[in-house]
C-alpha cells in the first residue's frame, strides 16, 4: 500500500517536471521566433558592424539631370580618413609600427590638430573621422599594412535652401514651414513621392577578424529613381553669369526665363540673386507682377483675330495719358505697337472690350500656374469683374492692371513664333529608374489660340519693336540674328523713390530654331530706364549663347 502511494507521488512529480520542461521549451521557441522576427535585423546589423565599415559617399539620394544627362547640382570632391582606435591600437602587429608613425606624421603635417595618438585614450568614443586634401589622400591610400584605418572620397553636391530652380525642384518641404511637405498635386511633391524611398550610395569595406580590410564594394542603388529635367546646365550657368556680371551689379534682382519654342522645354530659369525669392514664379507678390506695355501684344492679337480694327485704320491722339511720350500725332495699329503708344492702345482696348481681353489672356495661360510649383503665383486682371468701368479697361489696355509671372509671360512671344499655337511649357522631361526605365514621361500640350495670319502680323510688329526707328526695343538688336519682342514698364513709388519694373518678352532665331525668352527687372530707379536695361540683358544673353556652341543638344 505504501509502495503504491510512493509510486504515485513519483509519477506525479515526474508529470509536473515534464510539464515545466515542455512549457520552458515552448517559451524558448517563442523567444527564438521573437528574436528572429523582431530583433534579428538589429542584431544582424550589430554583428555586421564588427566586420564592416560603411560610409556615405555623397549627400543626395537622387540625380537631378539636365537634358544632356549632366547632374544639375554642382559638386565638390572631398577626402576623409577614418581611424578605428580599438583596431588601430590593439590589433596592429609590430611590423606595422613604422607605417602607423607615418600615418600620424602625414596627418600632423597636414593639420597640427590631427593628433591621432590621443585616440588611444578615447577608444570608447568609436571611430574618428578627419577631412584631408587630395595630396594627403593619395599618400595615405597607399599605406595598406595598417589595420583600423581607411580613406575614402566623398562627393558633396551643392544643394542649398535657396530659390534657385534646382533647389526648388529638389525640395519636398515648404519654404514657409520646413516641417511640412509641399502640397499634394504640386510638381515638387510629385518628385518627392518618386524619390522619397531612395538610398544614398555607400562604400562598404569588409574586414576580417584581425581587422584587415579584405574587400571594398559600393552599395546597390538599383531601386532608386531619378529626375530628368528639360534644363540645360551649361545654358543655365551662362545666363547666371550674365545676370551677375559687372554690367548689372547695381540691380538687386533680375529674372530670365528661356524656352525652346516648338517643344515648350524650359532650358533655363535663372535669376541674379537666389537668396531673394524667385521672381520668375512671381514671388514676392500675390498674383505676379504688373505686365505693363508687354500686354499690348495681346490687345493687338485680339483686335486682329476678331477683325475689329483694320490694319490701316488711323487713331488720332486724345490725350488720354497727358504724361505719355508720343512719337507721332496719329498711328495705325502696327505703328502704335512698335512705338508703344499708350493713347492709341487705350482706344483699341475700348473697341476690343474687357471680355475678349480676358478670354485671350486666359487662353495664353497668363492667369494659371504654368509649372504647378508650390509657390508659383497665378495672374489676374485687377478689377476685371467691375462692369462697364472705362478707367479699368483703359488701364488694362496698357497693362497697368494685368498681373502675371515671367514664367507665364513666355507664352506671349512663344505663341507668336509658333504660328498662334500655345505650347504649354514643361521643366521635367521624365522620371527614370536607376536602371533607365521610364516611370513617367511628361508631354507638352499644344492649343491653337489664334490664326497663323494673326501670328505673322504680330511677329512683324515684334521685329519692328527691335529694328524700326519708332521701336522701343532697339537695345536688344544684334546684327544678323532675327530678334523680336515687346518692352514693358510699370511705374510706382517705393517709399519716396520713383521706381519701375522693366520687361522684355521676346524671341530669337538660332540654327534654324526659335527660342523665347523673358527678362524681368524689378524696382529699378526711374532714371535708369528699366525696359531698356531688360533689352540689354536679353541681347547680352543671346550674344553669349549664340557665340558659343552650348545651344545645341548633345
Amino acid at each position: 500500500m505504501f509502495q503504491k502511494s510512493n509510486k504515485g507521488q513519483v509519477a506525479k512529480r515526474n508529470y509536473y517536471l515534464l510539464s515545466i520542461m515542455i512549457l520552458m521549451f515552448i517559451g524558448l521557441i517563442i523567444r527564438f521566433i521573437y528574436v528572429q522576427l523582431m530583433e534579428g535585423p538589429t542584431l544582424s546589423v550589430s554583428a555586421n558592424e564588427q566586420y564592416y565599415y560603411e560610409e556615405d559617399i555623397n549627400n543626395i539620394n537622387f540625380k537631378l539631370l539636365d537634358r544632356n544627362d549632366n547632374n544639375i547640382f554642382e559638386s565638390t570632391l572631398k577626402y576623409y580618413i577614418v581611424i578605428d582606435p580599438l583596431t588601430f591600437y590593439t590589433l596592429n602587429e609590430e611590423a606595422a609600427f613604422i607605417s602607423m608613425k607615418n600615418v600620424s606624421y602625414i596627418l600632423r603635417s597636414f593639420n597640427r590638430d590631427y593628433d591621432i595618438s590621443l585616440l588611444q585614450y578615447e577608444i570608447e568614443n568609436g571611430n574618428k573621422q578627419y577631412e584631408i586634401d587630395k595630396e594627403c589622400y593619395e599618400k595615405l591610400k597607399n599605406i595598406e599594412d595598417v589595420r583600423g584605418m581607411y580613406v575614402y572620397e566623398y562627393t558633396e553636391y551643392k544643394k542649398y535652401n535657396d530659390w534657385n530652380i534646382k533647389n526648388i525642384l529638389a525640395s519636398g518641404v515648404k519654404y514657409s514651414d520646413n516641417s511640412k511637405l509641399k502640397d499634394e498635386g504640386t510638381l515638387e511633391r510629385e518628385i518627392y513621392e518618386y524619390i522619397k524611398d531612395n538610398k544614398k550610395e555607400q562604400l562598404k569595406l569588409e574586414k576580417d577578424v584581425s581587422g584587415n580590410i579584405i574587400k571594398k564594394v559600393f552599395s546597390d542603388i538599383k531601386g532608386n529613381n531619378n529626375v530628368a529635367t528639360t534644363l540645360d546646365y551649361n545654358i543655365q550657368k551662362k545666363v547666371e553669369e550674365i545676370l551677375k556680371s559687372k554690367n548689372y551689379e547695381e540691380y538687386g534682382q533680375i529674372g530670365a526665363v528661356l524656352m525652346e519654342s516648338t517643344t515648350g522645354d524650359r532650358l533655363s530659369m535663372a535669376q541674379k540673386n537666389d537668396i531673394l525669392s524667385n521672381v520668375n514664379i512671381g514671388i514676392p507678390s500675390g498674383n505676379g507682377f504688373l505686365l505693363g506695355s508687354t500686354f499690348k501684344t495681346i490687345l493687338y492679337e485680339a483686335a486682329l483675330e476678331n477683325q475689329l480694327i483694320g490694319r490701316d485704320e488711323k487713331f488720332y491722339l486724345k490725350k488720354i495719358f497727358p504724361k505719355s511720350i508720343e512719337k507721332l500725332g496719329s498711328y495705325n495699329m502696327e505703328q502704335a505697337y512698335i512705338a508703344s503708344s499708350n493713347d492709341t492702345f487705350a482706344q483699341i482696348g475700348w473697341k476690343v472690350g474687357m471680355d475678349r481681353i480676358y478670354e485671350l489672356s486666359n487662353r495664353l495661360g497668363l492667369f494659371n500656374k504654368t509649372l504647378n510649383l508650390q509657390d508659383e503665383k497665378s495672374g489676374t486682371i485687377e478689377g476685371y469683374k467691375v462692369e462697364n468701368n472705362l478707367d479699368i479697361i483703359t488701364n488694362t489696355s496698357i497693362g497697368q492692371t494685368v498681373r502675371t509671372t515671367p514664367l507665364a509671360a513666355l507664352s506671349i512671344p512663344n505663341t507668336v513664333v509658333n504660328g498662334g499655337k500655345y505650347i504649354k511649357p514643361k521643366i521635367i522631361n521624365k522620371i527614370i529608374s536607376e536602371e533607365g526605365k521610364i516611370l513617367k514621361k511628361y508631354e507638352s500640350e499644344s492649343i491653337e489660340v489664334f490664326s497663323e495670319s494673326t501670328a505673322n502680323i504680330i511677329k512683324e510688329g515684334m521685329i519692328g519693336v527691335v529694328n524700326d526707328e519708332l521701336g522701343t526695343g532697339s537695345n536688344a538688336k544684334i546684327d544678323n540674328i532675327e530678334i523680336g519682342g515687346k518692352t514693358g514698364t510699370t511705374e510706382y513709388l517705393n517709399g519716396d523713390k520713383k521706381c519701375s519694373d522693366g520687361w522684355f518678352a521676346g524671341f530669337f532665331k538660332y540654327d534654324n530654331k526659335y527660342y523665347s525668352m523673358v527678362i524681368y527687372l524689378p524696382q529699378v530707379e526711374e532714371k535708369s530706364g528699366s525696359s531698356q536695361i531688360a533689352c540689354s540683358v536679353f541681347k547680352d544673353i543671346v550674344e553669349s549663347l549664340t557665340h558659343s556652341n552650348i545651344m545645341k543638344l548633345n
